[in-house]
């Protein structure tokens, strides 16, 4: 059956580049949505026997599946009915979730720096700090999120000021009412790598660099990293063609010459785009997909007992013009996932 290949060798090497940037008692690795479709478990296990003390997560049901892993679990998109684990952490995105949020839970407040998508605004800052002081919850963090680190504008510049002020604003509050210092968090995986220390602050959320690949604006020097997923197709069965048949639904798959072509065991059930157009797309060792990609299978030239068919998801991502993050996502979760 297809299954997907994590290379513990290539996340090492990325983590390692990253943490000659990043402390590594400061980094998170973010592990929301699968993992980026790597495989939550699988790269939570990694990420911690690695070292690494923190992560980032989608929802309470992916924070409780790796809580065992780390010391500390973001939440960015949920809050919760009743109590969690003290080691799980949820985003505040919005004043109505302080009210929802059970009392005692460690939480961390979004303010809006210019992203405008979600988190509270500057304005609502006193305010929100009051009701979780009153509320009982225990500030333990403060983030924002750059809108345009990968891209060459001027605008992380002014994020970051802005952030920086908040920074000063929440300082002033916990010393006057005798609060912990929260975390304070900004910088992503495109922000370390175009910023030095000052967008370090006291966590660094790290997604796609972990997983080896930069959606940086080519003007910017990127490390050098490796995807950590192959995605490995096996045989289902193998046919000798002739010129000029044509092969696949609506016969979109035609040959010039007589070749053999082979079914593979996935499609786009599996999250691999509905490509339908043959030649454009070359697999390992000049093989290309005939025809349009079907459901649950593939078809492309040669007779291989199996294909990687994604070692770069930037190859997949460049032919539908997108990023490689869609390409990784769809990966559906009941692919099989082995760590090499």
């Amino acid at each position: 059956m297809a299954y997907i290949e994590l290379n513990r060798e290539n996340l090492h090497h990325n983590l390692d580049q990253i943490t000659q940037r990043v402390p590594l008692d400061k980094l998170s690795v973010v592990l929301k949505d699968n993992a980026y479709g790597h495989g939550l478990l699988e790269m939570a296990q990694m990420c911690s026997a690695y070292g690494v003390k923190k992560a980032v997560v989608r929802d309470i049901d992916e924070a409780t599946l790796v809580s065992s892993y780390f010391d500390l679990v973001l939440v960015l998109a949920q809050v919760p009915k009743s109590a969690v684990e003290p080691n799980i952490h949820i985003t505040i995105n919005a004043l109505v979730d302080i009210e929802n949020i059970p009392v005692k839970t460690s939480v961390h407040l979004k303010v809006d720096t210019g992203m405008h998508r979600h988190g509270i605004a500057i304005e609502e800052l006193d305010e929100a700090l009051e009701i979780i002081l009153k509320k009982g919850l225990q500030l333990a963090g403060v983030m924002s999120h750059a809108r345009s680190s990968d891209e060459l504008s001027s605008e992380t510049y002014w994020q970051l000021r802005t952030f920086r002020n908040i920074r000063e604003i929440v300082l002033s509050f916990c010393k006057i009412n005798e609060c912990a210092v929260p975390l304070f968090h900004f910088a992503n995986s495109s922000t370390i790598t175009r910023f030095e220390d000052e967008v370090l602050f006291d966590m660094v959320r790290i997604g796609i660099a972990m997983y080896g690949y930069s959606e940086l604006d080519a003007v910017f020097k990127s490390w050098i990293l490796k995807p950590v997923l192959t995605l490995w197709a096996e045989k289902i069965c193998t046919q000798k063609v002739n010129s000029q048949m044509r092969l696949g639904y609506g016969g979109a798959g035609k040959t010039l010459d007589a070749l053999e072509v082979t079914s593979y065991d996935i499609g786009y059930a599996d999250g691999i785009f509905r490509i339908s157009n043959q030649n454009n797309f070359v697999i390992e060792s000049e093989k290309f997909i005939v025809g349009k990609v079907s459901m649950d299978s593939i078809l492309i030239t040669g007779n291989s007992d199996k294909v990687a068919l994604i070692e770069d998801a930037s190859q997949f991502a460049t032919l539908f013009e997108t990023i490689s993050y869609e390409i990784l996502v769809k990966l559906s979760p009941k692919l099989n996932r082995k760590i090499s």
